[in-house]
């Protein structure tokens, strides 16, 4: 069995996994097998969708063609694959929903965003896949930055019971598209490790610099990009506009069922917006770069 750390989680597991952090402890928080998942959840109180099942405490999904996965309580993942299917397409699917799941079933609340630090500060870049999120975190790099995570921040109040809020990686992988890379620097990001064989995506590592504690969001931008759009604009929204937003910034927020996680989650977005700034960047769909996404913003950094 491997042991890891992500998502602020020890992991036991009996798949490999060379995105998480290799860790040793005596306790883990879940565990992952490869093994024969339920056909639906044990209770009657459940969402059937095409192609998953959602309890409060049990999520079921069939990636077809690819795998098979049940989340269990917070606390175990059984992964059926495809016979002959790739290891890389098993881990995708399982460190992105499967986990998402998982968390949820813990009372955590994954943000779909990317993040960089600055003295021990995050700042977090929200926004659906393909708004642009990676790149401009891998671009922030090289400009004095550290990246914290990408794709998934799962937030915290402050440990201490004081009125912040706090922020724990997923792990140390951070993943561009071809035309990213062509953007950035090719000295320090590759297309060595693609995420799945037939998509023009990579696998950037960051074991070294990796930053596994608990951190304070210090600001947040909402990308949207938008067929409406001519310029970038930026604006900082107001508290119940900045709510509403981030509220649609949840990872897979189709997974929250139950009136208490709506109520724990509540209470976490209430700090956040109440505590940090948030602004909102449109962009046009097409025609602009990570280069002048980063000009407009970075007086605000």
């Amino acid at each position: 069995m491997f042991r890891y750390w992500g998502f602020g989680l020890n992991i036991l597991s009996q798949i490999e996994f060379p995105e998480l952090l290799p860790i040793a402890f005596d306790k883990e928080d879940v565990t992952i097998e490869i093994g024969i998942t339920p056909l639906k959840p044990e209770g009657v109180d459940f969402v059937k969708r095409p192609f998953s099942y959602i309890a409060e405490k049990e999520y079921i999904l069939n990636i077809r063609n690819v795998c098979r996965y049940y989340a269990g309580n917070g606390s175990k993942i059984i992964a059926e694959p495809v016979p002959g299917i790739d290891e890389r397409s098993i881990r995708l699917f399982l460190l992105g929903t499967v986990m998402a799941a998982i968390l949820y079933q813990r009372g955590s609340l994954p943000l779909h965003a990317a993040a960089v630090e600055k003295n021990g500060k995050l700042t977090l870049f929200a926004g659906k896949s393909g708004a642009g999120k990676s790149t401009l975190t891998a671009l922030l790099a090289s400009k004095g930055y550290s990246v914290f995570t990408d794709d998934i921040c799962v937030i915290h109040s402050d440990p201490e019971g004081k009125a912040g809020i706090y922020c724990t990686a997923s792990y140390p992988m951070i993943k561009l598209w071809d035309d990213a890379i062509t953007q950035l620097d090719g000295d320090l990001y590759t297309r060595e490790y693609k995420i799945r064989p037939e998509l023009p995506k990579y696998e950037q590592f960051f074991f070294e610099n990796f930053n596994s504690g608990q951190l304070p969001v210090e600001k947040i931008f909402i990308i949207h990009p938008t067929g409406l759009s001519q310029n970038i604009d930026v604006i900082k929204l107001n508290t119940i506009k900045s709510f509403r937003q981030l509220e649609q910034q949840a990872y897979k927020n189709q997974l929250i069922l139950s009136k208490k996680l709506r109520a724990v989650h509540f209470s976490l977005l209430s700090k956040l917006t109440q505590h940090v700034p948030v602004y909102e960047i449109t962009r046009p769909q097409v025609g602009t770069n990570t280069a002048q996404l980063f000009e407009a913003i970075k007086n605000l950094l």
